[in-house]
């Protein structure tokens, strides 16, 4: 049985997670800041490091009074509460140095949770849950942000569990998360879509933290790639578009992205949203298109929606199943022949929703949907999450009968058309 989703967003969040990772030290981040973490679409992220130092700490609070200003929620990445603190010293002087972070940051207004850490192995997987409980514990109302390896071949070796679905029931059972957050880059591979290329490591990842979120009611947090480094290409606008919402169609409820500024050195990465001069690329105005358009269209209805069902129309990677027809939506196809994601949610309210993506990373198609149900209909969400129910001979050229109703939008790469559902018939 699905258990009950708990509260996907931190107190006091008002729209849907959107954030990026951040390495900076926190003498090296002016105040300033928030402002470029608000101007590319952030509302929930990762600040600066910081620690004890009353330097830090005085620069930390003045970071977190700017972007309080610009609605901007902040993970403090205080080492003071990493799980890395956890093994070279004992519980209770982990215990004393995360209690000092609490008491300089943790009732700041901007602040909705302190770093645990990142990717732990099987040496480091006891304490990394360990960590989570006592922040959680001495931190309470505040959510530990904890990123986790993504799913590759071999990897069961490197977390010490059979399956990747047990190693995500231990986590969740021995760190009492209240988020399953991880990261993947695989989809920026080059040739993505062939045989042993990205794609399938990409969409198994989806599958199988969705599956995990689903069996134990968490929220899952995707983290995406915005910077070419190693084999992965520089993402342009549409590999944006597509990874933000491949990742929606498969129930993500939130987005992070890798990363913001330059890393000093930088050995092959390149083109960051804020390069090595502290200057904005052409990568930060394509996210910041991505994230804002976003945000000013569906987020508002998406953050209510659970998901029910996903499937791939055309061609399915990482285990996901192909497309069968025996939901809300009895045919969808491409008309270009590229491939589509199919997603079916219930709404908070209790409402059916459907969504359809064009999951070509670089072609546009048109896409027939057709929804089932008793003189059906169909409300697009648009601009600011405001409805616009389908009719016959508009922009989307709908079709209807007593028992269906047909959509044919156009969708450029990675673009999500969603609807609500009235008077839908599941098959």
């Amino acid at each position: 049985m699905q258990a009950k989703q708990k509260q996907a967003y931190p107190p006091g969040a008002a729209e849907f997670p959107v954030g990026f990772w951040n390495y900076k030290p926190v003498l090296d981040e002016e105040p300033s800041a928030a402002g470029d973490w608000a101007d590319a679409g952030a509302t929930v992220t990762m600040g600066p490091e910081v620690g004890p130092e009353p330097a830090g700490r005085k620069r930390m609070l003045a970071i977190l009074d700017a972007a309080a200003e610009r609605g901007v929620r902040v993970i403090v990445c205080d080492r003071r509460g990493y799980w890395r603190s956890l093994l070279g010293s004992d519980e209770k002087a982990f215990r004393r140095e995360f209690a000092g972070a609490v008491k300089d940051f943790g009732k700041h207004p901007a602040v909705c949770g302190f770093h645990v850490g990142d990717e732990p192995g099987t040496a480091e997987f006891a304490a990394a849950c360990r960590a989570i409980r006592i922040q959680k514990e001495l931190a309470p109302g505040l959510e530990p942000h904890h990123n986790l390896l993504p799913w590759h071949p071999g990897c069961e070796g490197r977390v010490g569990f059979e399956s990747w679905a047990a190693y995500l029931d231990a986590y969740v059972r021995e760190s009492g998360t209240g988020i399953l957050a991880y990261d993947c880059y695989s989809q920026m591979n080059p040739n993505p879509a062939a045989e042993g290329g990205g794609l399938d490591m990409y969409f198994r990842n989806l599958r199988e933290y969705a599956e995990a979120g689903r069996r134990h009611g968490l929220p899952v947090w995707v983290t995406q790639l915005s910077v070419g480094h190693f084999r992965y290409r520089c993402p342009k606008e549409d590999d944006l578009r597509w990874q933000l919402y491949t990742a929606l169609a498969h129930g993500a409820q939130g987005i992070f992205w890798f990363f913001l500024y330059m890393r000093k050195p930088h050995d092959n990465y390149r083109v960051a949203p804020i390069d090595e001069h502290g200057e904005r690329t052409e990568t930060f105005e394509w996210l910041s298109r991505v994230n804002r358009t976003f945000l000013k269209g569906p987020a508002a209805v998406v953050r209510e929606l659970a998901l029910e069902k996903v499937s791939h129309v055309g061609t399915a990677w990482g285990g996901a199943p192909l497309f069968d027809g025996a939901g809300l939506v009895s045919r969808a196809k491409s008309r270009h022949g590229t491939p589509l994601i199919v997603s079916e949610f219930r709404h908070a309210d209790g409402g059916d929703y459907v969504a359809v993506v064009n999951n070509s990373q670089t072609e546009s198609s048109q896409a027939e949907l057709w929804v089932r149900g008793a003189k059906p209909e169909l409300h697009r969400v648009g601009w600011m999450a405001e409805e616009a129910k389908v009719s016959a001979g508009d922009g989307w050229q709908a079709a209807s009968g007593d028992d269906f109703v047909k959509v044919t939008p156009w969708l450029h790469p990675g673009q999500m058309e969603l609807y609500r559902v009235v008077n839908g018939r599941k098959g």
